[in-house]
């Protein structure tokens, strides 16, 4: 993003000067079934949607498909220091991995259909012991974090699970005011409406019990639905 800014060496005289906005990560993806990575497509539209229309422009949204532990690491990566304000992870999880496979259902077949044989020969999920090897410094000092997979807060008061680690390095990197949201229990992609029937456009993880963690320490528990507060996240 550029812009033009008066200059006081010749009069009327003008210069580009770089502006560099803050950005939000949603990142998808990684699931060996397609209908999974449509659906975490699509979920991450609807935030989106959210972010679009609550932030009349003042950040830069990063929309990416990630299929392993290395284009999860390379998408932070590749933003400035001190440049993400937000994080939005859509793909499958568990307390101590982000669960991705090399091997697509379009490319299935044989042994491929079981989930353990996928996951034991095709793994490219990335573990807790791998959270060491990010770059933290990419973050902002607010930055706000949600892993919208199953249960990456399982255990919440424990803080043993891979929600509460990230918090704790982003502190450790000088991220002070940032805050980490993980699910305590399975994740489900259909929010109820008032209704009572999940229409399409309600199509959202941010939903059901929700821990969140600030330097790796339980902040609290929310059944907050839809966009997040992040103003008080960051105090």
């Amino acid at each position: 993003m550029t812009a033009t800014v008066s200059t006081n060496f010749t009069k009327g005289s003008i210069a580009s000067v770089s502006l560099k906005r803050k950005v939000r990560l949603v990142l998808w993806g990684g699931a060996y079934a397609t209908s999974d990575n449509s659906t975490f497509e699509w979920a991450a539209k609807r935030v989106i949607k959210d972010y679009t229309d609550n932030d009349k422009q003042k950040y830069e949204i990063i929309f990416k498909r990630i299929d392993s532990a290395e284009s999860f690491a390379l998408s932070i990566s590749d933003q400035n220091q001190d440049s993400i304000h937000s994080l939005d992870l859509f793909t499958h999880g568990g307390p101590d991995h982000f669960f991705m496979v090399s091997v697509r259902q379009e490319q299935g077949g044989g042994l491929n259909k079981f989930k353990w044989y996928r996951y034991l020969f095709h793994n490219s999920s990335l573990s807790r012991g791998d959270l060491e090897k990010l770059q933290y410094e990419r973050f902002a000092e607010d930055a706000k974090v949600e892993f919208h997979g199953c249960q990456t807060a399982k255990e919440p008061k424990e803080e043993d699970n891979i929600a509460a680690d990230f918090s704790r390095f982003l502190f450790i990197a000088g991220k002070t005011h940032s805050a980490v949201i993980g699910h305590v229990d399975k994740a489900n992609p259909n929010r109820p409406v008032k209704s009572g029937v999940a229409r399409f456009i309600d199509q959202d993880y941010r939903w059901g019990q929700r821990a969140i963690y600030k330097d790796g320490n339980l902040k609290a528990i929310t059944r907050q639905e839809g966009a997040t507060n992040e103003r008080a996240f960051s105090k």
